[in-house]
């Protein structure tokens, strides 16, 4: 496995445990009608973290599992830190995680 993908995984691990530590991690998985949104970040259906939960770690669980090839480009964060606002937990570790997973997968 590529030390990028290695540091993806790392990374995706602190923000599964920073996402638990905070009661933000789910249990029960959202319909198929809230995964199947078109709209980016399925912003119409799910919360940010229920998108990073349900849909972005698996697809790059997949990318690390098989050494696919990543995306040319990641900017979560800015769309991370408009949507962690309405939170009422402590955001500020897990937006630091989300910026350190745009630049494990920008490979900076």
């Amino acid at each position: 496995m590529a030390d990028q993908h290695l540091a993806i995984a790392h990374t995706l691990r602190a923000i599964t445990a920073e996402m638990q530590r905070q009661k933000m991690w789910q249990d029960k998985p959202p319909t198929a009608e809230q995964l199947g949104s078109k709209l980016p970040f399925c912003v119409d259906t799910l919360t940010f973290v229920q998108w990073l939960q349900w849909i972005m770690f698996p697809r790059l669980f997949v990318i690390i599992e098989t050494a696919s090839t990543l995306p040319n480009n990641s900017n979560m964060a800015n769309m991370a830190e408009q949507a962690l606002k309405s939170e009422t937990a402590d955001t500020e570790k897990l937006l630091a995680l989300v910026v350190q997973l745009d630049k494990d997968i920008n490979g900076h």
